[in-house]
């Protein structure tokens, strides 16, 4: 027997050569040859013998295995202005860490800008260590982690977002399933706070059965039913609910088959409520071995097999040893060769525990401490492990909970746990089977077995049907209709990761008793270091416990030469027996009001008597809700005190309040007051942040700075963003997709065009590619929904758009020739086009509104695209432009012909056109644009870029075109957004445009500039370098005297793009829309606890169209409430009519509505839930605005008329007031 290896150019290496006189089973093991990227091979086995010989070729695909790396944060959630740290680790496919030199790490914020950096930086023994301050500013969002090693880049998610940390968790219990012939369905919740006590307060459940998506039935509404109960001693409750009302109905067809069940349990004394939710089935059924992909064990063994009438039957049974490099699943085969030649098989997989080869643990030393006491960390590893250590407050993982660096993240990392199916490729040709009348054919239950392993069998016994039959001399093929889908047996999926925990640890303190605790440091990651084990296989951390009183849990992993380890989280308790805690919400408005709560915990075995006092601040007031403020307390005994805050100033305020246990010769009840022995006065600092009223607004100042630079970088770090818009219909697609393609051509030919960035732009490319072919009449042209009359413009969009995109990715020669020849049967005999079929964004086509603006812009796309000058249909359009040339009387029109006709290469045409520009021009210093009024408009940038085009479109570019060109420049980089985008749509396709032409002409890798930014207050002082390496890095600065006067100065031999953004408040406007209104109304009581609002908003059209663009509805809330959303939909199917997306961010939400029918007033509901009682509410602002015309825009205010809290007795009234 020989086994060789056939390469893809038929080279041969011989694997193996056995002889024997015997029938052997045996196992051949070989180095797999080296490979790029993959490669499809041939395996060969060649068996001879005196009187036959058999040969069988099998397809192998060999990979090659890239470093397995994965990102390690402290925490998956940050508030803006907080450290992220995070950890960065490369491994090879066994688990073993690598020293690894990463290119660029970054982070990037929620729209891509990368505002965080380092380059070419390497970890030092196997672990990359890297932090990241956030701004106080930063905006809420998922924020991104990037490692890049070469053209590989590895991502972690983070979310910025304000919150406050929950004190206590909820745990839910109910039935996964309950059947309609149970009685009643039984919930049952239990609150404990972090360090383990219970919870006391009130639970409020809520059942309900939802209605199906879009069942639009007259009376379906949700069926709901709600139980109040008291927490135990325990902190548990339990309700049952009867759930024959949930079935009793006429609707019983039109309602889903779960339940969804609601808990809110509400803290005593401070109100705070805790929802937490889950679902039950319903169900009417009523009634009383291979690990990684590698072989590590084979055997052979002969079976006696017992025949019967009905079955042939045997067993074998083997030993199988299974270690720590076999997790996470074991696969076995066994196969059968029968003395009839026939084959049979059969595999099964086994998960194994996820154990790897470094065993770790933790234990903290003790594992209950008081705050500011010692302790220590005891971490035991292999002998010369490295170790990742951190911890973090248990309330961080309630509020995100599952996100972390667990056994099941790191295993997916594996670039294979188990094998199935077969790569494409690999799948091997047959020949047909030559048969005689009558004869069997085999079944492919062996072949299916081996397959489903991902195994090949090279074998001249029939274990697999053939596709063809050899009958007399016919071929006779089967008759496929099953389409065959093939995995990849490779599992390199970044599984969700993410805490770690980190802290800045002190010495241990002595652990003497104290009488005074001062209580000020409270961290939300407290261990953040790195430990090395030394040979007892063990090293002691030590720390010092924070001031929370919470549970510390940790995640760790360790490291050494044989490979990585994770560590079961340990715990540690912070706790004193007599302590207080404040409520503060995370912010609110000066001149609102809230309750101020200080609780003061009592479990002591006696009972004390408690004098809680605030300390004074001049930052705000407190106004006292009752006459004393001491109280007794006994054992496990707790007790709440209030004071109306107002805050007086902006900025974070700090709250002090102390809790002292006094002397007393009074009795608590039949007790003696006792003092305690530790812990006698207890005081904490907390603080929260104080807005300014008014509606938010932010103002930016941009400047272009020096002749030369990468103008383009905001641009290309928002490929997939820029102009955050929706695809969803031909014009939406074509928005997205038409940016990404001058980017790439402005990319290339400066020679930044890497490996990763080609490939993420194409697939934007050929994703927008192919949806846009949904929207293609047979005819060649294109409109908006496909279904629609064929649009003009639209059709001259796509087949601009696509001829560029022709030198990245494929397009179909035929789609491109057939819209061209669309096109040109609109010409009239004039040459001349016309506009034909709707824009539903009419402002998309931007200018192009009569039959020479059109048919400029359809020249210019023909001209574009290659066709030549001496084109019939060019030369006809071109007649009819020129008669129209010297009466244009509309700016946007003469700069699109002076484009148009630069194209052409009519250089007295042109000049006349931008001679005609030249004297109407907008110069302001060293700014030069163009607007189509004298008080300026939406078409002035892409009026201004068409210019620009017009003036760099003649080869070569002269000095003094170049010096014009850049006046123009320094006026378009002032109108861009912060994201590289501009107002609109059609002005970012075409200014984009004009500013990668312009970009290529003076782009230069080369040099490098320093920008200064100085205050005339001394003290005030910035610089900001920019160089090649860090030139796509979007670095920024607080100034911290405002209001102020800055300076900014430039040195140095690079173009840099430099920014003011100031965000302020301004009062509520009256600014009336004529077109776009809205209402709202609000119906609720807030004399409970955790009061329950609905909000009730009206949007009405009654613009000149029939329609508008897209609309956008961004509601902000009151202090002190959530919203509650599901009434608007979660999903596309569920979603309220015409309303495409809901986000909710932090204290606002969107609503995206597709769009408005005039006349047709939408209504829509938003439930507004308190979780805090505020005072004095400010307005709150609802914006409705056109999406795609952001000026065009209506507000109203909803203005919360509260009673006082104290003298809550009066109904709710309605809280809008129409500003």
């Amino acid at each position: 027997m020989t086994v060789s290896l056939l390469d893809d150019k038929d080279v041969t290496t011989q694997l193996v050569q056995q002889r024997s006189r015997m029938e052997f089973h045996q196992c051949f093991n070989f180095q797999a040859p080296q490979v790029d990227a993959e490669s499809v091979q041939k395996l060969q086995v060649v068996v001879k013998g005196r009187s036959f010989k058999m040969t069988e070729e099998r397809k192998v695909m060999f990979r090659r295995y890239v470093p397995l790396t994965f990102i390690q944060t402290d925490k998956p959630i940050y508030n803006p202005g907080q450290t992220v740290n995070f950890r960065v680790v490369t491994m090879d496919a066994k688990l073993v860490p690598l020293d690894q030199m990463y290119s660029v790490v970054a982070v990037e914020d929620n729209h891509g800008n990368r505002i965080g950096q380092w380059t070419n930086i390497s970890s030092t023994r196997w672990i990359l260590e890297l932090s990241h301050q956030l701004n106080p500013e930063a905006q809420v969002g998922m924020y991104t982690l990037r490692a890049f090693i070469g053209d590989r880049i590895i991502s972690q998610v983070f979310e910025v977002k304000k919150y406050v940390l929950p004190k206590f968790d909820v745990t839910v219990t109910a039935p996964q399933m309950q059947s309609v012939g149970d009685v009643g369905l039984k919930v049952e919740a239990c609150a404990k706070y972090t360090y383990g006590q219970p919870v006391p307060g009130q639970m409020l459940v809520e059942v309900c059965r939802e209605p199906f998506p879009y069942a639009m039935v007259p009376g379906l509404t949700r069926v709901c039913f709600n139980k109040t109960t008291k927490m135990n001693d325990t902190g548990c409750a339990s309700l049952i609910f009867s759930t024959s009302v949930f079935f009793n109905t006429k609707f019983e067809s039109n309602l889903q088959d779960t339940f969804l069940v609601n808990v809110n349990v509400t803290e005593e004394g401070t109100d705070v409520v805790m929802l937490k939710s889950t679902t039950v089935s319903i169900t009417f059924e009523v009634g009383k071995v291979l690990s990684r992909g590698v072989i590590v064990l084979h055997g052979f063994e002969k079976v006696q097999a017992r025949d019967s009438d009905t079955v042939t039957s045997g067993t074998v049974s083997f030993q199988l040893s299974v270690g720590v490099n076999m997790a996470p699943v074991v696969q076995i085969l066994a196969f059968c060769a029968l003395p009839s030649e026939n084959v049979v098989a059969a595999n099964v997989a086994f998960d194994t525990e996820t154990c790897f080869s470094n065993q770790v643990s933790l234990r903290f030393s003790p594992a209950t401490a008081v705050p500011g006491e010692g302790s220590v960390l005891t971490v035991s590893a292999q002998t010369g492990s490295l170790c990742g250590l951190s911890a973090v407050d248990q309330s961080v993982l309630i509020m995100e909970p599952g996100r972390r660096l667990s056994a099941e993240a790191v295993f997916n990392l594996l670039p294979v746990q188990s094998l199935s199916d077969y790569p494409l490729g690999v799948e091997d040709e047959q020949e047909c089977l030559n048969v005689r009348p009558r004869r069997a054919v085999p079944t492919d239950q062996a072949y299916e077995t081996f397959k489903g392993m991902g195994m090949k069998i090279a074998t001249n016994l029939p274990v697999r049907e053939p596709q063809c039959l050899t009958y007399r001399g016919l071929n006779y093929y089967r008759n496929f209709r099953d389409v065959m889908f093939f995995r990849e047996p490779v599992a390199f999926a970044m599984a969700e990761m993410a805490p770690a925990a980190v802290a800045e640890s002190a010495g241990v303190e002595s652990s003497s008793s104290f009488d005074v605790t001062v209580r000020t440091y409270f961290p939300e990651t407290w261990i953040w270091q790195l430990a090395q084990v030394g040979d007892s296989g063990s090293t002691q951390v030590p720390l010092k416990v924070p001031d929370t009183i919470t549970t510390w849990e940790t995640e760790a992993f360790c490291l050494s030469s044989k490979g990585l380890g994770l560590a079961p989280p340990a715990l540690l308790t912070a706790f004193q027996p007599f302590f207080l805690e404040l409520s503060l919400p995370y912010s609110i408005v000066r001149g609102e009001t809230f309750e101020l709560k200080a609780t003061v915990f009592n479990y002591l075995s006696k009972c004390i008597m408690v004098k809680v006092t605030p300390a004074p601040s001049s930052s705000f007031s407190l106004r006292s809700l009752s006459d004393t403020y001491s109280s007794c307390l006994c054992a496990n005994a707790r007790k709440t005190f209030k004071w109306v805050f107002t805050a007086s100033v902006l900025g974070t305020v700090n709250v002090t309040v102390s809790a002292q246990a006094d002397q007393s010769q009074s009795l608590c009840g039949n007790e003696v007051v006792t003092v305690p022995t530790r812990g006698r006065v207890d005081i904490v600092t907390r603080s929260l942040l104080v807005l300014a009223e008014g509606v938010e607004r932010t103002i930016t100042e941009s400047w272009l700075l020096c002749p030369k630079g990468d103008i383009m970088g905001r641009a290309l770090k928002n490929l997939d963003s820029l102009l955050r818009m929706p695809s969803g219909c031909g014009e939406q697609n074509m928005i997205v997709l038409a940016p990404n393609i001058y980017i790439l051509r402005y990319l290339e030919v400066t020679a930044q065009l890497t490996a990763t960035i080609r490939a993420t732009a194409i697939g934007y490319l050929q994703s927008g590619y192919q949806g846009q072919l949904n929207y293609r009449h047979s005819d060649g042209s294109y409109s908006t929904f496909g279904y629609d009359a064929s649009n003009t413009w639209l059709t001259a969009f796509v087949l601009r758009s696509f001829g560029l995109a022709r030198n990245f990715i494929y397009i179909d020669p035929n789609v491109l020739q057939s819209a061209k020849n669309w096109l040109i049967s609109t010409q009239g005999s004039d040459g001349c086009f016309m506009q034909q079929g709707t824009l539903y964004h009419s402002d998309m086509k931007g200018g192009v509104g009569d039959s020479v603006t059109m048919t400029g812009y359809i020249v210019a796309s023909l001209l574009e695209l290659g066709v030549p000058v001496t084109d019939p249909a060019i030369t006809n359009a071109l007649s009819c432009l020129r008669s129209s040339v010297g009466n244009l009387g509309n700016t946007y029109a003469t700069a699109l012909l002076a484009y148009t006709f630069s194209l052409a290469g009519e250089t007295s045409t042109r000049s006349q056109l931008l001679t005609a520009l030249d004297n109407i021009a907008i110069s302001e210093g060293p700014k030069l644009h163009w607007s189509q009024t004298s008080s300026g408009d939406t078409l002035a940038v892409e009026i201004s870029s068409y210019v620009l085009l017009a003036c760099l479109a003649v080869q070569p570019v002269t000095t003094v075109n170049l010096g014009y060109a850049n006046r123009i420049v320094n006026w378009l980089v002032a109108q861009q957004n912060p994201y590289g985008g501009f107002s609109s749509t059609q002005d970012t396709v075409v200014a984009l445009h004009a500013l990668s032409v312009y970009a290529t002409q003076v782009f230069s890798l080369e040099g490098s500039s320093t920008v200064t930014v100085q205050s005339s207050v001394a003290g005030d002082f910035y610089t900001f370098d920019v160089n090649r390496d860090n030139r796509l890095l979007y670095q920024e600065k607080p100034l911290k005297n405002f209001p102020g006067r800055y300076s900014v100065r430039v040195k140095g031999s690079c173009c840099v793009s430099v920014q003011i953004a100031c965000f302020y408040n301004i009062p509520t406007p009256v600014k009336v829309a004529r077109t776009l209104s809205v209402e709202a109304k609000v119906t609720g009581d807030c004399r409970l606890p955790g009061a329950s609002l609905m909000l009730n908003c009206t949007v009405k059209y009654n613009g000149a169209k029939p329609t508008t663009n897209m609309v956008l509805v961004d509601i902000k809330l009151l202090s002190g409430f959530t919203a509650d959303t599901s009434l608007l939909g979660s999903s596309p199917e569920s979603f309220a009519p015409l309303v495409q997306r809901v986000d909710a961010e932090d204290d606002h939400v969107l609503v995206y509505l597709k769009e408005l029918p005039k006349g047709v007033p939408m209504s829509y509901r938003l439930q507004l839930k308190q979780v805090l009682a505020v005072q004095n509410l400010k307005p709150a602002v609802i914006n409705v605005y056109d999406y795609y015309q952001t000026m065009n825009f209506r507000v109203v205010t909803m203005d919360a008329k509260f009673v006082p809290l104290d003298q809550m007795v009066k109904p709710y009234p309605s809280p809008f007031t129409d500003s």
